[in-house]
């Protein structure tokens, strides 16, 4: 035997132990006097010792970089994040990275760089903290706490522009269009409402409890006392009413369906049922289905469709209403909308069903009603509507504003939520939206009069009389073409 052998091939100078180890109960000599590697066995030991360098140094790497990821402040490793899911899937063109760090300038802090990175996206999509992205899920589901009554931004008149259904507002009796005249304040005395600002600010002092003074006459003729506790609530967003009856969702889950008779809308037909839809939200879906289940069972075969400042909603909602709407598709789960996202990748999304005739006859007539705050999810159902044959542009109405425009809102994209590990989103706008039928855009232009649909001039807020559905219903129930509606060629 070659008496350097033991020298040559030490185990201090392979460093192979890792992947060879002694087998059990032999010593080191027994090991070392076994016969000398093959070229083979030196080249395969060689080979395995670099690939374990490799491995040691990609985990040295590894966790140095884990080390200084995780001594960054927190708001600048969302800002990482956030950055890097928006610059793969954001469907607008003209963002970039250096016009973030641009608007944020040197030296910002991760707050900064965060809030500079929602400045240069559309108002359509915006980063959420932990804690903001789960009151919005919370909010979406239907769930709030508050008192249920909102303003319109920069009115300071009082009116109430919207009553959410089955919130602590609408269960004392308050409804869209009312006006505040007073309200009681610290002390127990009653304050004039003078702006939305001062009102905020004097009650937010009281608890959970307001005592307002309300009524629609302007004159404060008819003015009541509503008291007012803000509490949890399932939010619903479908309502029923035809020429007898009133229907809301109510109860803790929003599932009792609560007749209000004294809200019925004598002016309509004994054929035809007016269905409200708030937002694409909650249990929408499934409200709405029940609200076409009652409009059957209490025979009425024509329906007014109330969209107006519905702003939309979820993708899954739309699929499901539209279910029931196509007249005239053919397939068992007809296409709602075209997704064309980044990139040039395009997604088909079908309805859940198709049933129109579950609930109506080849002869049943509808009507649809919108503003310019009818947008997203809304528009898209009307390109349902107007795709299947279920209505033509002439049966939708349209609000005209005080500078004599009318049209929906015009928003033909679509938002999606990444949510980060610790609970942090980025709802970005991801792709734009088309047509089911005509691939049709809407984005930027809306539904106009252009296409033939009517314009109706009406407040926004409309209250105790409601101008614009009383228009709709002589023309749906009556016949009549009033001369306040004029109407556009195609």
């Amino acid at each position: 035997m070659d008496p350097e052998y033991n020298k040559r091939n030490a185990p201090q100078e392979e460093k192979d132990e890792f992947f060879d180890p002694v087998p059990g109960g032999l010593d080191e000599r027994q090991n070392l006097s076994s016969p000398p590697p093959t070229r083979k066995q030196r080249w395969t030991r060689r080979l395995v010792s670099l690939l374990l360098a490799l491995v040691l140094l990609a985990a040295g790497f590894l966790v140095g970089w884990f080390v200084r990821y995780y001594a960054i402040d927190a708001d600048v490793r969302s800002f990482l994040w956030a950055l890097d899911v928006t610059e793969r899937y954001y469907y607008p063109e003209g963002f970039s990275r250096e016009n973030v760090l641009k608007t944020a300038g040197e030296d910002a802090t991760g707050a900064e760089l965060l809030k500079a990175l929602n400045e240069n996206l559309d108002p359509y999509s915006q980063y959420f903290s932990p804690e903001e992205y789960a009151s919005y899920v919370s909010e979406g589901a239907g769930q709030n706490y508050d008192f249920g009554i909102s303003f319109l931004i920069g009115d300071d008149s009082g009116t109430v522009a919207l009553v959410s259904n089955n919130s602590p507002a609408f269960s004392a009796g308050v409804r869209k269009g009312m006006r505040i005249f007073s309200y009681e304040a610290a002390g127990g005395v009653m304050t004039p409402f003078t702006s939305y600002e001062k009102f905020t600010s004097d009650i937010s002092s009281l608890g959970g409890t307001i005592t307002l003074s309300m009524g629609y006459e302007e004159d404060g003729s008819d003015a009541g006392t509503y008291t007012i506790t803000a509490a949890d609530y399932q939010r619903t967003y479908c309502s029923y009413r035809d020429s007898e009856t009133c229907c809301y969702f109510t109860g803790a889950d929003g599932g009792h369906m609560e007749e209000y008779p004294e809200e019925a809308i004598p002016a309509l037909d004994e054929d035809t049922a007016y269905i409200r839809i708030d937002e694409f939200s909650g249990n929408v879906a499934e409200e709405f289905e029940r609200c076409l289940a009652l409009m059957k069972e209490r025979g009425r075969e024509d329906l007014i469709l109330d969209l107006r400042t519905n702003g939309g909603g979820y993708l899954d909602d739309l699929q499901k209403i539209a279910s029931h709407l196509m007249r005239d598709a053919d397939e068992a789960s007809p296409v709602v909308q075209i997704a064309r996202y980044k990139g040039g990748r395009e997604e088909i999304y079908y309805a859940y069903g198709n049933d129109f005739y579950d609930y109506f006859t080849p002869m049943s007539d509808l009507y649809l009603l919108a503003d310019e705050n009818t947008a997203s999810a809304s528009e898209c159902l009307i390109g349902v509507l107007i795709d299947y044959g279920t209505l033509s542009y002439a049966d939708i109405f349209l609000r005209e504003a005080e500078d004599g425009t009318a049209s929906t809102y015009g928003k033909g994209i679509m938002q999606t939520s990444f949510v980060a590990a610790n609970g942090a989103a980025m709802k970005l706008t991801v792709a734009g939206i088309y047509w089911p039928v005509s691939d049709k855009s809407i984005h930027g232009t809306g539904v106009t009069p252009e296409a033939g649909c009517h314009a109706v001039a009406a407040p926004l807020v409309w209250g105790k009389e409601d101008i614009m559905l009383d228009t709709v219903i002589e023309y749906a129930c009556r016949g009549t073409s009033s001369p306040s509606i004029p109407v556009s060629a195609a």
